[in-house]
């Protein structure tokens, strides 16, 4: 395991300025820990990060292992991860990302980052209470859908049908 000052997809792949070539889905960094602290920081060259302050262990590509007590991760995990560390304060909260490259010429470095969770995310107490207040709305399906769940009903009045 190598100790960095910290941990970021470009940091533990070795590499600056983003990857070249890419073309296909290429799995580039696993992380995991719990994050303490969140705080903007913003810069002139580049989009404004999240600098995430906790005990981080990540993977590269190439199955090396690293640990730092700073992380910077890409979007949208670091806005996911920042509301939460936000709300939790100091406590901390766990968490566990893939991170994927994807090819897309339609953007200017030429991919994307795909993101798969490793731990089920749960709402916080106050959401779930909140949620529980005013209840879930009961949508109405698609007209493809309801046709496919009644056959032979199609010429029949909305209204006259048994929800």
């Amino acid at each position: 395991m190598e100790l960095v000052s910290k941990i970021s997809i470009g940091t533990i792949n070795k590499i600056r300025k983003g990857f070249k070539g890419v073309t296909e889905r290429k799995h580039v960094m696993r992380i995991v820990g719990i994050a303490r602290s969140a705080e903007l920081k913003v810069s002139e060259n580049m989009a404004d990060s999240k600098k995430f302050v906790g005990e981080f262990r990540a993977w590269n590509s190439e199955g090396e292992e690293f640990s730092s007590a700073v992380m910077y991760i890409p979007e949208p995990a670091q806005s996911l991860l920042a509301s939460a560390v936000e709300a939790e304060g100091h406590n901390g909260i766990q968490f566990g990302f893939d991170f994927f490259i994807v090819p897309n010429e339609n953007v200017p470095i030429g991919y994307n980052y795909e993101i798969k969770p490793l731990m089920e995310s749960k709402p916080s107490d106050a959401l779930s209470a909140l949620i529980s207040h005013v209840g879930t709305p009961k949508l109405a399906a698609p007209a493809a859908v309801q046709a496919q769940a009644e056959p032979g009903e199609e010429g029949k009045s909305q209204s006259k049908r048994k929800h």
